[in-house]
């Protein structure tokens, strides 16, 4: 849909404005006996899966919507049962320096990579000879999957995971009673949050909260935890604690360096709304007396630019939510990211032009 005018009409000024708008929604109805499902992409711990509508791939999700772009992953494991005082909490294996939050069996939706539509402003305002032309562009809504956030995350070449995990204060250093106290009662945030919003509580170095560990043979603080319970299910399906790892006495501290939660693929899921000024140009237009006597018409002169501002909604390291696809065989992953941070560009360039 396009939808344009001119709001602004004077002796010497003009303003023209056009807005278009998209939106669009694919869905599976069905497909060839005995198949539910196509499989598009399985990156990073996360797939881009349609199944047809009505089709119930989870317990979760119940019957699907059918729409093509849905992201699945497997989510956080955590108590399941309602009865119990940890239900909802992480529920961590007891395995060491991997103690840390793991995943569920099951795929269930966290997303779509498709826009809920986009829109587009072009405005041209114009006082005599002079014309400003600007181009924006808005994105709303859809979501992908970053595996430059991923990598460089995991692997420390990075500091936003580090200004993103918790900082305990005072309560850093060594497991305490006290500190307990105070991640429970911070649990919407630690224990409860969405799972794409779960951080380790610690950090690198006794500044940033960092505990004691000696995985290596010698203490330093550099060591966090994830905030969870270890236990398992009887018959009846109760879950029986075996210990809380929370910030107490033998909570499980992990070296900074393995603080990456590597299993939970919606950690490197973003939105991919965006905001852009996409282009901005001056143009000069010479009077047509002037132009009339050199035997041409319509004689301009101008400068331009483009990729002059981006927004986004949360989209780390740079990555541009528009470059949020990768190649895969003969086509392309859409919605699935990976190494596409590349620099931002603004080129600047000169146009004349004329009529004879």
């Amino acid at each position: 849909m396009i939808i344009g005018g001119t709001p602004i009409r004077t002796e010497n000024w003009s303003w023209d404005l056009s807005v278009n708008y998209t939106t669009n929604e694919t869905t599976i109805l069905e497909l060839a006996e005995g198949i539910n499902q196509i499989n598009f992409w399985d990156e990073n711990k996360v797939r881009s899966i349609g199944y047809v509508k009505g089709y119930v791939a989870s317990e979760f999700d119940g019957p699907s919507d059918g729409l093509v772009g849905n992201i699945y992953a497997r989510r956080v494991l955590r108590v399941k049962d309602e009865n119990s005082p940890y239900f909802g909490y992480p529920h961590l294996p007891d395995d060491g320096l991997d103690t840390e939050w793991t995943r569920d069996d099951e795929y269930t939706k966290i997303g779509n990579y498709n826009p809920n539509f986009i829109m587009g402003l072009q405005s041209a305002l114009s006082f005599k000879n002079f014309t400003l032309n600007m181009t924006f562009d808005w994105r709303n809504g859809g979501q992908f999957n970053s595996g430059t956030w991923r990598r460089m995350t995991d692997n420390i070449q990075n500091e936003v995971w580090l200004e993103q995990m918790v900082n305990p204060g005072d309560l850093g250093g060594v497991p305490s009673q006290e500190l307990r106290d105070w991640v429970v009662e911070n649990e919407d945030q630690l224990l409860l949050a969405a799972d794409g919003d779960l951080r380790p509580v610690g950090g690198p170095t006794p500044e940033y909260g960092g505990f004691a560990e000696g995985f290596s043979g010698t203490t330093v603080y550099d060591a966090s935890f994830a905030p969870g319970v270890l236990g398992s299910y009887d018959d009846d399906g109760n879950f029986i604690l075996e210990r809380e790892n929370l910030g107490n006495e033998g909570t499980v501290m992990i070296p900074y360096a393995g603080s990456y939660p590597w299993d939970i693929g919606a950690v490197d899921v973003f939105d991919a709304d965006y905001i852009k000024l996409r282009e901005l140009a001056l143009t000069y237009t010479l009077p047509d007396k002037i132009s009339s006597a050199a035997k041409m018409s319509n004689v301009f002169f101008s400068i331009y630019t483009r990729n002059i501002m981006l927004w986004t909604k949360d989209s780390e390291l740079g990555v541009d939510p528009e470059r949020a696809f990768q190649s895969s065989g003969s086509g392309f992953s859409q919605g699935a990211e990976q190494w596409n941070a590349q620099p931002w560009v603004t080129p600047i360039g000169f146009k004349i032009g004329m009529t004879f």
